[in-house]
């Protein structure tokens, strides 16, 4: 019944390249006119694949190294890219019609499909009903932060991430982006260990208007061993996000406004990186795979001692 606007070409939020990109007015986005046509129960199968990648991506790149010196003034400056496949199951659900429609669900598509479905009333040829289209039509859902690590205080460091978001084109409102953690060296407790092992704990947030509210917990521990200017590294995580959202639905058949609020959470929970990157002295690149309910790459460059 409603038509959207065309989706903008790929998912805009690589936040370093669109920091610069200018505020615009205060009319509706995609993502917020899709929404408003989805009830509490459509609209979360329209954005749980959102969740489940955006979730991902925001506990990655957060290490490339285990090796924390005990004391010590240390900076380091990183960029820090990362990315989840969209598979073909995320593109799609199962949307339910109005009350008294017939067929009861339609294949629709997500916030990453592409044109949304339009279906006919099997008893009244002439009543039609039409889903959202996608606002993101993608194969692959990429990040980018900044990144600021300092230390080291008996072997502790401080990471901290930071960016506005702008509004990506017209297909997300405003927001901002920002994750805080802190890593300890375990290997300079015991000094038989033949590489280098640290844990971790990360708390991130994104906050997209009032629309997006997206906030995550990770727990790991970290390894890692130096073979000159190679390093491999790896580790395992235990992760947390929850991504809630705040719309106003319209009723197709009375025009009545309702106000939704859902709430969703990522797939994943557990993860194993591995990774390898060469260490030029202050400069360093690195890449790495993320494997659990999400599998996720991230890498980077950095710069700093």
């Amino acid at each position: 019944m409603n038509i959207m606007r065309n989706h903008i070409p790929g998912f805009l939020v690589v936040l370093l390249l669109i920091a610069m990109v200018p505020r615009t007015g205060v009319a509706q986005t995609d993502l917020e006119n899709a929404l408003s046509q989805l009830t509490s129960e459509n609209g979360k199968g329209y954005l749980q694949p959102a969740a489940d990648l955006f979730g991902a991506n925001m506990h990655s790149g957060y290490f490339h190294s285990a090796a924390i010196p005990r004391m010590g003034f240390s900076i380091e400056f990183a960029i820090i890219g990362m990315g989840a496949p969209v598979g073909d199951d995320q593109k799609s659900f199962m949307m339910k019609t109005p009350a008294g429609f017939n067929p009861a669900t339609f294949k629709n598509a997500t916030v990453f499909g592409g044109k949304g479905t339009t279906v006919t009333d099997a008893t009244i040829p002439s009543l039609s009903y039409r889903g959202p289209d996608g606002v993101f039509n993608v194969s692959l859902f990429p990040l980018a932060v900044p990144q600021l690590t300092v230390g080291s205080v008996l072997g502790t460091q401080l990471t901290v991430r930071y960016i506005p978001i702008p509004k990506a084109g017209e297909a997300i409102p405003e927001g901002k982006t920002y994750a805080v953690g802190v890593r300890h060296s375990i290997s300079q407790w015991l000094a038989m260990l033949p590489l280098d092992v640290s844990a971790s704990f990360f708390y991130n947030s994104m906050k997209a208007g009032d629309l997006l509210d997206f906030k995550g917990t990770q727990f790991g521990v970290e390894a890692s061993k130096n073979f000159s200017v190679l390093v491999v590294y790896g580790g395992i995580a235990m992760e947390n996000s929850t991504l809630k959202s705040s719309y106003t639905y319209t009723d197709p058949v009375s025009s009545t406004d309702y106000p939704v609020s859902i709430e969703l959470d990522g797939e994943n929970v557990f993860r194993a990186t591995v990774g390898v990157g060469l260490n030029l002295g202050i400069f360093k690149i690195f890449a790495d795979g993320n494997f659990g309910s999400v599998v996720q790459f991230s890498g980077g460059i950095a710069f700093g001692n």
